[in-house]
């Protein structure tokens, strides 16, 4: 399969392998240890607090031993904070020991890197065993919503329509949202459970009491579910931070997060929480919330990062990160403290009829608690998406005018405009079939990278972890068949292709 300048010739080699994280390695771990203060702090709450004594039965649930997959969390992770230590330690011994000969060289900096992500490893991955006891106790459960869950995903992938995040990147982002980010917020919610009665049940006002409980088990829920997912937003920031180049990316990555964690809720809610009204949860989690509720919070979390990622000044960034992350904090408090109220009057509003407050009283309610942040991530990402436009538009214009045949002004045309893209795509897929279509592909993301490379290289305040274009544009060359400088093409061939 060839065509002028080799332009869908194959690459010659195999494809390069995903970057390997190295800048913000130790902020990553900063975060890790964040969680891991959180949980003590549960830890410590539940020693201290008051003994419950109440002849009373329904006190009972404030007593209930601990279930399996709690104290098994528990339990790596108190150990996993050994080994952190220990790696720690081994990690300070080792940095102290190698040549200062530049980041990622030689064995002293591989030594470096596998104590880092041992450490990240011993203090997260504990969080994963009680997502993994749902989802393995209820297989069926996750079949039935793994479809609606991979075309949600697909439509955020798909949202880009420039310059698209790889696929691994989101996937990750998506599995940190199914293990880790909802089994932070599970084991937080267990602890507050565990807790929260010695401290807050009043004999003499039991109403209040009550009442007390159940706003702070909505607080608490809302705090560390939303702090749980934006720690994989803000780890996945700090170890691929170049993917990140805007609001566009920033709340992709949200989204993705927020899914996995939807994932993992709406399993646990129909299967043990709330069994008997299965059908009633995947309705309101897998259809009506799918892209609210959680997607909505925690894209606007990543959106947050994303705007910091072209932020010069570190107050700029914590601000917009902060804002973020308490938004999404507050909404999500909001739409657990308000929901059954609410329910309670769509329920009153169709007379009790079940048929209409599902079909009209669930997306009602979604609209009043979880809308607003769905309509702030759409104008977000409309937002962020011509101003992509716009940068791409002038970095394309300067490499097409500086004739190094990495892009020319026809491709520059097509790669600014998805409809004419997407057309282009599927002449060649049935032309040269998968193939054809997997290297175009390839082509066009590695100009679009390299594009954005410069223009966020050149921008006013330009962040200075980006470094300088060259790579990518070999890269693009090699795609293209390439190996030398060579003048800008215009074959009529290409230009047919391209046309």
């Amino acid at each position: 399969m060839t065509t002028a300048h080799g332009l869908l010739a194959p690459p010659s080699g195999p494809p390069p392998a995903p970057p390997v994280p190295r800048p913000g390695v130790a902020a990553a771990i900063a975060v890790a240890v964040a969680l891991s203060v959180a949980f003590a702090m549960g830890q410590v709450l539940y020693w201290a607090q008051p003994a419950i004594a109440s002849p009373l039965p329904w006190m009972r649930v404030f007593l209930l031993p601990e279930s399996t997959p709690f104290t098994l969390t528990r339990r790596l992770l108190h150990v996993g904070w050994v080994i952190a230590a220990v790696l720690g330690l081994l990690l300070l011994i080792t940095y102290r020991r190698t040549p200062r000969t530049g980041p990622g060289g030689g064995g002293g900096g591989r030594s470096l890197r596998a104590c880092q992500f041992g450490i990240l490893g011993a203090l997260l991955l504990p969080y994963a065993v009680m997502p993994l006891d749902i989802l393995a106790s209820a297989p069926l459960v996750l079949l039935m919503c793994l479809p609606t869950t991979a075309l949600a995903l697909l439509c955020v992938h798909r949202v880009q329509l420039y310059r698209r995040l790889p696929a691994w990147l989101l996937l990750t982002g998506f599995g940190w949202g199914v293990l880790i980010g909802g089994g932070f917020g599970t084991v937080m919610i267990v602890w507050f459970q565990r807790y929260a009665g010695g401290y807050l049940l009043d004999w003499e006002h039991p109403r209040d009491a009550i009442r007390s409980l159940y706003t702070l088990l909505s607080l608490n829920a809302g705090t560390f579910s939303e702090m749980g997912k934006a720690a994989g937003v803000a780890i996945l920031y700090l170890l691929f931070r170049r993917h990140f180049d805007g609001v566009v990316s920033g709340a992709v990555v949200g989204a993705a997060v927020g899914l996995g964690f939807n994932l993992t809720e709406t399993v646990r809610f129909m299967a043990e929480i709330d069994p008997g009204q299965a059908t009633t949860q995947f309705w309101m989690r897998q259809v009506i919330g799918l892209m609210a509720v959680h997607v909505a919070f925690t894209a606007v979390v990543g959106a947050g990062f994303g705007a910091a990622r072209g932020l010069s000044a570190r107050k700029d960034r914590l601000l917009v990160v902060g804002g973020g992350v308490t938004a999404a904090i507050g909404g999500h408090f909001v739409t657990d403290a308000t929901m059954p109220r609410l329910a309670a009057w769509t329920e009153n509003l169709f007379s009790h009829n079940q048929t209409l407050d599902l079909l009209l009283g669930v997306p009602l309610v979604t609209a009043v608690t979880s809308g607003p942040f769905v309509l702030a991530y759409v104008v977000i990402l409309r937002r962020g998406l011509r101003e992509q436009a716009v940068g791409l538009a002038e970095a394309l214009r300067e490499e097409a005018a500086a004739g190094t045949g990495a892009v020319t002004q026809p491709e520059a045309e097509v790669l600014l405009a998805p409809r004419r893209r997407l057309r282009l795509e599927l002449r060649v897929w049935r032309r040269d079939g998968v193939a054809g279509l997997r290297h175009l592909s390839r082509l066009h993301q590695a100009q679009l990278d390299l594009a954005t490379q410069h223009w966020h290289r050149t921008s006013p305040g330009a962040d200075p972890f980006v470094s300088h274009e060259a790579p990518l544009r070999a890269r693009v060359r090699e795609l293209k068949g390439l190996a030398v400088p060579a003048a800008r093409p215009s074959s009529s061939s290409e230009q047919e292709i391209l046309s």
